[in-house]
């Protein structure tokens, strides 16, 4: 039988973190992964993209990870923000912030590979994968969990399980905890694609009538497109060759970048929002897309989860995780995270809402709404403060270093 104090289920970007932030508390750390973390290196123009808020780089920066990492990402110093077919725009300037950046964008793998290279020299954490959870029970002192690897049953006992497998999580089922999810009838497509030119470090955001389309920098003069459409219409968009698909994304971004010479491997999935009605439970707290997946027009999904983990690190720092004053603990937690989910989610929504349709009245607002955004200067910082993750949940790991 094994026993550590603190396991993570779940060995994505989200449990890796949280296993460098338990471990900086100098907790025993296991995190069990049902898949493979072994790394393809995808061909560049194929890379999967994450936009880091300035609150997430602060928690990267506590932890250490950071100094290395920035040498392979992109900064967002500028965010151009516009409607098809209609007047108004909003540009917003990490220096009137006076900020360096707004944002920073990585490729997931060099992300993932550095994490991954943070938990291999920890000697306080253990990645165990691939492994299975069975099945857990939990008392008032502790949880036991069965998880399969290699064809053996293997039984752990924690004193605390953080519960980050996903937005389609099976333990938060096996928890009985219940979550709400809401259809936005909208899909999205990711895709790099290459430039002529390249404005350094502007990202862009052009609402459609379709729905939201950003396009974030990367190094040599490739962009991370996020294009969100009707399901049938992305469907029809991702049958096309490259050169008929770029036809289409000119038709709706335009020639701000110049031409897009070249697009990557095209990936496609439906957007929705899934809620869980309660984040812990006992000795159990759920975290991440466990919690709560978001749209991605705000590029928020991340930066809201390692919040979690910044709030989750301050629950627990004064706690002897063996008492049976954890669950008080997180009892606590999860009332202070309502506040930062709720806020992330609304804006998200809201912006949704405002920019993905094209009845005359909205197109007025949405018009209206750039223009007043680029020309006052307390609206534009407070939008911006919020993108960067500083609107509410604020915990010690986001002052950069821990507690």
């Amino acid at each position: 039988m094994k026993s550590v104090q603190i396991c993570i289920a779940g060995g994505g970007l989200v449990g890796l973190v949280a296993a460098l932030a338990f471990s900086r508390q100098g907790h025993s750390v296991c995190v069990l992964e049902a898949r493979d973390p072994a790394l393809e290196q995808p061909a560049q123009m194929d890379a999967r993209s994450i936009a880091l808020s300035l609150s997430t780089i602060q928690i990267f920066n506590a932890l250490g990870v950071w100094p290395q990492l920035q040498q392979q990402t992109a900064a967002i110093r500028h965010v151009h923000v516009s409607s098809a077919g209609h007047f108004g725009v909003s540009r917003l300037h990490a220096s009137d912030l006076q900020r360096e950046a707004m944002g920073f964008v990585v490729e997931y793998h060099v992300l993932l590979r550095y994490l991954l290279e943070a938990v291999s020299r920890d000697s306080a954490i253990e990645l165990i994968t691939p492994a299975r959870l069975l099945d857990l029970q939990q008392t008032e002192h502790k949880v036991t969990l069965h998880y399969q690897r290699e064809n053996k049953t293997v039984r752990l006992e924690t004193s605390l399980l953080v519960v980050a497998d996903g937005a389609h999580s099976s333990i938060r089922e096996m928890l009985g905890i219940a979550a709400h999810t809401d259809d936005y009838h909208q899909s999205a497509i990711v895709a790099n694609v290459k430039t002529t030119h390249a404005f350094n470090g502007y990202a862009y955001e052009r609402f459609t009538v379709n729905g939201p389309l950003a396009l974030l920098p990367l190094p040599d003069q490739r962009y991370a497109l996020v294009w969100t459409n009707p399901p049938q219409r992305s469907e029809l968009l991702m049958r096309l060759s490259d050169q008929p698909f770029i036809d289409e994304l000119h038709r709706q971004f335009g020639y701000r970048l110049g031409y897009f010479s070249a697009v990557g491997k095209r990936v496609q999935f439906g957007l929705t929002r899934t809620r869980s009605e309660r984040l812990a439970d006992g000795r159990c707290v759920l975290i991440g897309n466990a919690a709560n997946t978001l749209h991605p027009v705000a590029g928020q999904g991340f930066n809201l989860a390692l919040r979690d983990v910044g709030q989750l690190y301050d629950a627990i720092e004064a706690l002897d995780l063996a008492s049976s004053g954890l669950s008080v603990g997180l009892t606590e937690y999860e009332s202070a995270r309502k506040k930062d989910q709720q806020r992330t989610v609304q804006l998200g929504d809201a912006l949704v809402s405002l920019f993905s349709n094209d009845l005359p009245l909205i197109n007025h607002l949405r018009a209206g709404a750039l223009v007043a955004l680029d020309v006052c200067p307390l609206l534009k910082q407070e939008f911006s403060w919020q993108g960067m993750g500083f609107g509410a949940g604020y915990s010690s790991l986001m002052r950069g270093v821990p507690r």
